[in-house]
């Protein structure tokens, strides 16, 4: 996996605002960031299992039975969490008149093996259809980098501060506030992609491979000093 390291340290003030702060109060105020591309490691797959007809008992009992298929499958996939939800049965109308109903159920599944993950919806795929799949950073994963990140932050942040300080010829600084933010990543859709791999498979039978890709991650440090003396 190839990584990049951006360190933006930008002042967040015009070079008029920023004089007349130093002069006047000696208010400085000051923002840097550090981001990171990391590797996706989880992947979260959401699948639906329906039928649609005259009699929604017969329905009901059809998806129950290929839901519960589904779930005894999982267990061969001992990095894959499972778990059911939003089941519902809906009438579908035509000309004002219930003409047939479809009853759904949800699951969604969870994993950081895309191979296993792969394998299981290419052995599934003549019981469920895919909803979605999203590749993300996991959450102790994503914790760790911001954790870093935030070092290299404010390590910027106290250099600058330091900088400024010194090319204005006082003695030091002041820290008058601070704000830090984690930005939200969004994890990478794969919805377009599912479709096209879910087709592929029910045609060839065949494990589709997965590829992760990347997010950023960034950490934003903004705060105002006061010149010393």
């Amino acid at each position: 996996m190839k990584k990049t390291l951006a360190l933006i340290s930008l002042l967040a003030i015009s070079p008029l605002s920023f004089a007349e702060d130093v002069l006047q109060l000696g208010m400085v105020t000051l923002d840097t960031s550090a981001s990171m591309d990391v590797e996706n490691d989880e992947l979260i797959t959401r699948l639906q299992v329906f039928e649609q007809g005259k009699d929604p008992a017969k329905l009901t009992n059809m998806v129950n039975k290929k839901t519960a298929l589904v779930l005894d499958a999982v267990k061969n996939f001992n990095a894959i969490k499972a778990e059911t939800s939003n089941y519902s049965t809906q009438p579908i109308y035509d000309d004002g008149k219930i003409a047939s109903w479809r009853v759904s159920q949800q699951l969604t599944l969870e994993t950081r093996q895309f191979d296993q993950m792969s394998q299981f919806i290419a052995d599934i795929n003549t019981l469920a259809n895919i909803q979605s799949m999203q590749f993300m950073v996991s959450d102790d994963r994503a914790e760790q980098v911001k954790t870093d990140l935030l070092k290299q932050a404010i390590s910027k942040f106290k250099d600058k501060a330091k900088l400024i300080s010194s090319e204005f010829d006082r003695s030091g600084y002041e820290i008058v506030s601070i704000s830090i933010d984690g930005n939200a990543f969004n994890p990478m859709p794969m919805m377009e992609r599912a479709n096209m791999m879910s087709a592929d498979m029910q045609m060839k039978g065949a494990p589709a491979a997965l590829a992760g890709g990347s997010n950023e991650i960034s950490v934003n440090v903004r705060g105002s000093i006061k010149l010393n003396q």
